[in-house]
């Protein structure tokens, strides 16, 4: 009877107001919530950039904590297109980047497998695969005319180094770096320790972080979306307890 009346409120009430209802009552730490924290420490986005945007939902996480901020939604799909052409409405000077990321230019193959589609490895038994066009981050910013990044965040099943690999200049402006990082090696994947000494041998620092998947084989942490700042930061240049 409780799942009946639990679906049946999920379906009236709003996601968004269930969710906003959800932080007042219990100390939640989600994207928003640790989005917000970001802003609250000072930390001003002039721009953004969505890599592995899907449908274009992380951009509209960024839009409810800093307003009409542009960014370039990043995802090699075609069949989400629309998605993020209706979701780069959200800010003017937003855009929509139909490609892989990695570290040089070129075509690869890429798995269709919904939110966890990503480059095709050697091992990848995905049904569905489609050639797509890769590109580097300094090239993207390259082009986005105007716009000098200091907000990267990646969600590319594994392959978020190879993708900082192709960003040796524009790493240059970024402030604050989001990842999904492994902590368990399921496949071919970095961990975490790995994806750490990569990242603080460019100069950034771990600030935050947010479990996100646990396996299910023995309930162990999975994943985890976390948040690096570049050493030099505001944002991490306190030693004050309060």
């Amino acid at each position: 009877m409780f799942t009946v009346i639990k679906s049946l409120l999920a379906k009236l009430i709003p996601h968004d107001f269930r969710q906003s209802l959800k932080r007042r009552l219990f100390v939640v730490r989600d994207m928003h919530t640790r989005l917000a924290n970001l802003k609250s420490a000072g930390f001003v986005v002039t721009s953004a950039i969505d890599g592995g945007s899907y449908h274009g939902d992380w951009a509209r996480e960024v839009w409810k904590v800093w307003s009409n901020v542009p960014v370039l939604l990043v995802e090699p799909q075609p069949s989400c297109r629309k998605w993020l052409e209706s979701a780069a409405l959200g800010a003017q000077g937003s855009k929509v980047a139909l490609c892989a990321l990695g570290a040089k230019e070129g075509t690869v193959e890429f798995s269709l497998a919904e939110t966890n589609s990503g480059i095709r490895a050697a091992n990848d038994e995905a049904e569905e695969s489609v050639k797509v066009a890769m590109t580097t981050l300094d090239t993207l910013c390259a082009e986005w005319v105007g716009m000098k990044p200091n907000f990267l965040k990646l969600d590319l099943q594994g392959y978020e180094l190879e993708a900082l690999r192709g960003a040796t200049q524009m790493l240059a402006n970024i402030e604050v770096l989001l990842l999904e990082i492994s902590v368990l090696r399921i496949g071919d994947v970095p961990v975490f320790r790995e994806v750490d000494r990569q990242l603080e041998e460019l100069g950034f620092r771990m600030y935050d972080v947010i479990p996100q998947y646990y396996r299910p084989l023995d309930n162990a942490l999975w994943q985890v979306d976390a948040f690096y700042v570049k050493e030099t930061s505001p944002l991490i240049a306190s030693r004050a307890w309060s």
